[in-house]
């Protein structure tokens, strides 16, 4: 199982991008969205795959970017239950006993 980290620029406001969407949540196994325009998501699928899979459904003036994460190895600023959601797909992906990142006290 692949952690991936999709973040996309879809720039052009008279296109209806619901398809991309639909190919991007139908690939993944499992899906967490909680900043704008990025998405990480559980797949079977590598990078390339997934690319190859949402291009068709984007235009030459958008941009796309696909990284592969290693489990347990990320840092930032997010909710507690983020944390949780990243943890948890982690552990399958690669079990560990590693303590979580800080939480946004909000």
């Amino acid at each position: 199982m692949n952690l991936l980290l999709i973040t996309f620029s879809l720039r052009n406001r008279e296109r209806d991008y619901s398809q991309f969407f639909v190919e991007l949540r139908g690939r993944a196994l499992q899906w967490w969205h909680f900043i704008e325009q990025t998405t990480i998501v559980t797949t079977y699928y590598d990078a390339d795959a997934l690319t190859n899979f949402l291009l068709p459904h984007m235009e030459a003036t958008d941009s796309l970017l696909i990284v592969k994460v290693s489990p347990h190895q990320f840092q930032g600023w997010l909710p507690k239950q983020a944390w949780q959601w990243l943890a948890e797909v982690s552990d399958r992906a690669q079990p560990s006993s590693l303590p979580l990142p800080k939480t946004d006290p909000r």
